[in-house]
């Protein structure tokens, strides 16, 4: 029973796109249309376009928030995740995404607490990792990466109840737990790696948007994407994800 509640505020990720020792798609925990709705709204923001040319903010993950009706599969739940250009095995361009779909409740959890550290940072340096062209990187290594940290992440008994969740108190003991629980696993999350071109780069603590995180919860919002340097920095920010990548 806890785990059904749990699923319903937070589906657990899904892993869709290219890497490069691969020649076909790697996908895991997708469902039936899911694929395809990736596919159109890649296509709406000038990812698939082999002939664009992105700037250096394309280089690295993004995280982002999709409202809800974003996606044909998420109606009515916000999308979150974390999605990389990538490439397959001989060479050609595309995406690499790990996605899951939300309540509003888990947003609230995720993002209430304003820690550079969170669930998506954390994310995003998993991703940067296994989408490097030099990286032994398969489908199964980055499923166990993600599996890995997501099992310091996802959503405990005290979340599963509203109040006990708004506690700060809750909330510190919460962030201990993941902190000392990521240090323990051998994920391969780790802050820097060579050559990692977030490392060189300094963000700043907080996100543009004053009425952040309010922004993601009025309806009709807009999408938000942003990406982080290797300490939580924030380095960019925008309502569209063509912003980042240089692609309008």
């Amino acid at each position: 029973m806890q785990r059904l509640i749990a699923h319903r505020l937070v589906t657990p990720p899904a892993i869709w796109g290219k890497l490069p020792r691969h020649a076909d798609f790697v996908r895991s925990g997708m469902r039936h249309g899911e694929s395809e709705a990736w596919q159109s709204w890649l296509a709406l923001q000038g990812c698939l376009d082999r002939e664009a040319r992105p700037a250096l903010g394309a280089a690295l993950p993004t995280a982002f928030v999709l409202p809800p009706g974003s996606l044909p599969f998420a109606a009515r739940r916000f999308v979150i995740g974390v999605l990389a250009p990538s490439v397959d095995k001989v060479g050609r361009s595309h995406v690499l995404l790990v996605y899951q779909t939300a309540h509003l409740r888990w947003l609230r959890f995720q993002f209430d607490d304003a820690v550079p550290h969170d669930w998506l940072f954390w994310l995003a340096r998993t991703v940067a990792r296994h989408v490097r062209a030099d990286t032994p990187s398969d489908s199964q290594a980055i499923d166990q990466a993600v599996r890995r940290l997501w099992r310091v992440y996802a959503p405990g008994t005290c979340d599963l109840w509203a109040r006990a969740a708004a506690s700060p108190a809750t909330r510190q003991a919460r962030r201990a737990r993941q902190t000392a629980a990521r240090r323990q696993s051998e994920s391969p999350a780790a802050p820097f790696f060579a050559d990692d071109l977030a490392a060189q780069l300094h963000g700043v603590t907080r996100l543009p948007w004053a009425d952040w995180p309010h922004r993601l919860y009025r309806p009709h919002g807009h999408g938000m994407f942003w990406q982080q340097d290797a300490k939580g920095g924030f380095v960019n920010a925008a309502t569209r994800l063509a912003i980042l990548w240089g692609e309008a």
